[in-house]
């Protein structure tokens, strides 16, 4: 009878501790499968990322030129947003004037140049080349404006991505140009927008000095002074000058260490003499 009591105390124990260690693994199997959840979730939320700040690259490099464009020839280019084309079929040397875009004036008669506008005009000068194969696709509506520039949408080969390029899109995304439009024709109105937002984030050409470019074209004076300022910003931290030291009470700031005789020069940066109150010498500068 004792033997039978103990016997049935030793079965419960060992099932309890079965139990016991069962559990034990489940649960480790368990976490194990969560990390790994979250680990896939935090690798796939970052593709997503890297996926996302590369899409409108992505989405410019594979272009197809559109049914019904018309085949032509490049004979030269004008400017950065216009150029004379030879259409195939006719022969006709045409003026095309591209939808959507502005580039900054450059050949406007009695106007110097805008800045980036030389830019912009070598930077079409170098990509569509003379003898060059184009396509011209055409939108809804006139063909034509009233100085009987056709208009439209400029197709290119590029040799650097070896597929076929919108260049009025290559013009935006590169910062040579705005989205800017008088005609009704705006087909590829969001896609050039896109391309704008990405050279308006990386600050390129245009896009590099605040106030430049703004809704109606582009603010000479505004790139102007801020073209001064960050210039003088620069100069005044780079330049070295020479302070009296010892136990001069000047207070002034000069070109060279023995300007008028100077005795124990000390040598610093503009911006570092102005800020310790020093003030430029009348003579020196």
């Amino acid at each position: 009878m004792k033997f039978n009591k103990l016997k049935s105390i030793f079965l419960s124990s060992a099932l309890a501790i079965s139990i016991f260690f069962t559990g034990c693994s489940n649960g480790d199997q368990n976490t194990i499968t969560n990390q790994t959840q979250i680990k896939d979730s935090t690798s796939s939320n970052s593709q997503v990322s890297v996926e996302s700040n590369s899409s409108y690259q992505d989405s410019s490099s594979s272009k197809e030129v559109p049914k019904g464009s018309v085949k032509a020839t490049v004979e030269r280019v004008v400017d950065g947003d216009t150029m004379k084309l030879k259409l195939d079929k006719t022969k006709e040397v045409v003026t095309l004037r591209l939808l959507l875009v502005d580039t900054p004036e450059s050949v406007k008669k009695g106007v110097d140049p805008q800045p980036y506008s030389i830019e912009a005009s070598n930077f079409a000068k170098n990509t569509l080349k003379a003898g060059d194969t184009v396509y011209i696709e055409y939108d809804e509506g006139d063909k034509t404006d009233k100085y009987d520039r056709h208009l439209g949408y400029l197709w290119y080969y590029s040799k650097d991505n070896s597929n076929w390029q919108m260049f009025n899109e290559t013009l935006i995304s590169e910062g040579y140009a705005r989205v800017g439009y008088i005609y009704s024709q705006k087909r590829h109105l969001d896609e050039f927008y896109k391309a704008q937002d990405y050279a308006k984030s990386n600050k390129l050409n245009i896009w590099s000095v605040d106030g430049y470019v703004t809704d109606r074209g582009y603010d000479v004076d505004a790139y102007n002074s801020n073209k001064n300022t960050s210039s003088n910003s620069s100069s005044s931290s780079s330049n070295i000058v020479y302070a009296n030291g010892g136990s001069s009470s000047s207070n002034k700031y000069h070109s060279t260490k023995d300007a008028h005789n100077m005795k124990g020069a000390v040598k610093m940066t503009e911006k570092e003499a102005k800020s310790k109150g020093y003030v430029p010498c009348g003579i020196c500068y």
